[in-house]
This record gives C-alpha cells, structure tokens and sequence, in this order.
C-alpha cells in the first residue's frame, strides 16, 4: 500500500485527474463554478455529489457530475414514501448510507493506476466528521492527496466537542482552502495549522449563467411594486443569521422611509412563529412581503435584481455565498462585520459595514442607501467589479491549481 510520502512522480504539465467531493450537496452553484473553472484551466474534473433535492439544475460541460451519495435517500421512492418528509427517518438512512457511498471510491483508490488514478481529492464539506476523519486518513495512506475546504470553521449550530472535532480534521487533511486572510488567520491561531497548509482562494461570483433583469422587469416578474424602496433579506432562514436584528432595524427605516418594504424571501430551518410575532408588534406586516420556500435559482436572480439593498445581519458566519450572488447582479450590500465579510467589503467603498447583534447601527446603513441612490449605485458597482475581476472564478482556479501542482510535484 502506498503512504502520503510515496507518491506517483505526476509530470509537471500533465492535466491534473481531481476529485470534487460534496456528499450532501450543500453547494452545488459553487461547486459547478469552481469545476468548471478548473476544467477551463487544464484539470480534468469529477464532481461526486447527491442529487439535488430542490430544483433540476443545468449539466456542466466542463466537468464529470456523479451523483454517486445518498442515492437511496434522494430517490424517488423515498420521496413516495414520505421518507423525505421525515427527517429523523432520513438522517438514519443517510447515516447508513454514506460509509457505502464511499467504499467503492476507496477500492477504487487502492485499485486503479496510471491515468485512471485521480492525482487528488479535493473535499467541500464534510457530512459525519468522526467518520470522515478515518476516511481522509485512508485517502491519503492510499497516496492520494486530499484538500478540504473550509466553509465554516466550525457548524453553524455547533455543540461543546465541535471545535476539537473539526482540529482533528483539518490536521488529516493536507491543504486547507479558505475564502479570506481571517479564516487563514483563525485556523492559525485556533487550531495551530501551520501557515503553509493554508491557501487563500476567492469565491467567485454565484449565478453567472443567468443574465441580469431590469429592476422593473424583477418586480414584475415577482408581484413586487414598481415605485416602492425594497430592502432584501434573502437564503435559508437561520438563528445565527440575524434575521430578527434586521426586522428592528427596518422598524427604524420604515417610520422614516414611507415607501420602504421589506422582503424577507427563503427557506426557513426554524420556527417563523417569534419573527412573525416581533413584525406584528412593530406595526410592520403590511411593509413586509414573506416568500418562504426554497427558493429556485431563476426566482433567486429576480429578488436580487429587484432590490434596491440586499442585507447580510448575520451574526457569527465564516463566509457567504450570498454576497457574490449579490455582487453578481451589482446590488448594494449592507453587511455586518462578521467572518470574512468585513474582509471582503470595504465599508464606504465596495457596501456598508455594520457590527453584529446593533440593529440601529444596521437600519442606519440600510437608511443611508436608500436616501442616496447614487452611493448605492457606486458601492454596488464596486462590489461587482471585484467579483468579476480580481475575485472571479478564473483567480480562483488559477491559485486552486498552483495548490494542487504543490501538493503533486515530486517530493511533496
């Protein structure tokens, strides 16, 4: 059996064979994005991921789509059942399921040679941690380098053990990707990676293969007033989202601002019950539109272009792949400095900038845009001009590719 220290000599401008692994299929736009950008740059790439519960999407020319994870769960015959209806029922069939997911990509591993042989294994999110340390551990012993990239540092509901948890893993992996100095600086500092493990990639825009709307065409196509200030809230709906920061926040804005509306517009994994109770106590319902389902990537495109804000009151997060959707289109963005968001947004230059948990701080960011069209122009057009340029997909594969030459060349 080969270890991670005797590995194939890969000659140096040979198209590098990557596994793209995202079980769960937690980020499919991303994952698409950035396989497709690798392709473009010479990789030949496997994305091995589960179907895609809530819409169809479009296949990729640039890279292999496997759908080779949870296959049973996210069948149709599940979905007659009920099963999918049923989450406590689903996440014991998932458990069960995903070690057998895997076996077959590991035998493969130990049993293919030359060409046919991946150089790489580049995993997005990890789905059972405990297992999936064993798992990279094997991976690697086989001599195959794996990459993990690091959305989050740790779960967004994390329990006690999760930052002990999450160290181990990323001490098995052999590069770590992250989206901003501050998570490179975090897992320094927090988890002592060394400084070499660690590699600094953008996160290019989401939604590029959708052309933009007109703000008038936008609102026409979701029932929204053409004349009114329409501040956006949009994703899944989420405790560490702050989501009810920004509904005092917008109490502020509206008793200023009589036009103003607030849409609130995504999947809620919480109860509605205390957001709907702090609307109705602020006099607030009938300045607010709720579109509350898993929104379809079209329906996405048209809230985004119908704004006049989109606004992230997040209130702990790593990154988010919501503001380059929003960059995409050029919306203005008001943010709170949390995680790489403070990083990524200049305040006053490229969005506005709030702390986290200060809704009067927030609604006065909101209410600065809204008087000032022309700012909000300004910032939004910054915003996207990073996105398409410097922080495009095109930079982001060419530094994903230099790591993975790193990782391949002889004597790594």
């Amino acid at each position: 059996m080969r270890t991670v220290h005797d590995r194939p000599m890969i000659p140096a401008q040979r198209p590098l064979h990557v596994l793209q692994v995202d079980p769960n299929a937690n980020t499919p736009p991303y994952d698409r994005a950035l396989g497709e950008a690798l392709a473009a740059a010479g990789c030949r790439v496997e994305l091995l991921t589960s179907r895609f519960l809530y819409e169809e999407l479009p296949r990729s020319g640039g890279l292999r789509l496997d759908e080779r994870f949870f296959r049973l769960a996210g069948s149709s015959l599940a979905a007659r059942t009920g099963l999918t209806q049923r989450p406590a029922a689903r996440r014991i069939l998932k458990a069960a399921e995903y070690p057998l997911d895997w076996l077959p990509l590991l035998v493969g591993l130990a049993l293919r040679r030359g060409r046919a042989r991946p150089d790489l294994v580049h995993v997005q999110w990890t789905v059972q941690p405990t297992l999936d340390l064993l798992i990279w551990q094997l991976v690697r012993r086989l001599g195959v380098p794996l990459v993990y990239t690091v959305h989050n540092l740790i779960p967004h509901h994390a329990r006690p053990r999760d930052a002990v948890v999450y160290g181990r893993l990323y001490r098995a992996a052999d590069a770590l990707v992250v989206h901003s100095e501050r998570s490179a600086q975090a897992l320094r500092d927090e988890w002592r990676i060394p400084g070499h493990r660690i590699a600094v990639v953008p996160m290019g825009p989401m939604l590029e293969g959708w052309p933009e709307l007109s703000r008038d065409e936008a609102r026409r196509t979701l029932g929204l007033p053409l004349d009114g200030e329409l501040v956006l809230f949009t994703g899944l709906i989420e405790p560490y989202k702050g989501l009810s920061d920004l509904i005092a926040a917008f109490g502020t804005v509206a008793g200023r601002r009589p036009s103003a509306r607030l849409v609130i517009a995504g999947k809620p994994n919480e109860p509605l019950d205390g957001y709907r109770q702090q609307l109705d106590q602020l006099g607030l319902l009938d300045r607010t539109t709720l579109d509350l389902r898993f929104l379809p990537e079209s329906t996405l495109v048209a809230y985004l272009c119908a704004a006049d804000v989109v606004v992230l009151p997040y209130r702990s997060v790593t990154s988010s792949a919501m503001l380059l959707a929003a960059r995409r289109f050029g919306c203005p963005v008001v943010a709170t400095d949390a995680g790489d968001l403070g990083e990524l947004i200049e305040d006053g230059a490229s969005g506005l900038l709030a702390p986290p948990s200060s809704p009067d701080q927030l609604g006065a960011a909101v209410e600065r845009l809204l008087a000032d069209p022309a700012l909000a122009t300004c910032l939004g057009r910054a915003g996207q001009a990073q996105a398409l340029g410097p922080h495009g997909w095109p930079e982001a594969a060419r530094r994903t590719l230099a790591l993975y030459r790193q990782l391949t060349k002889p004597g790594s």
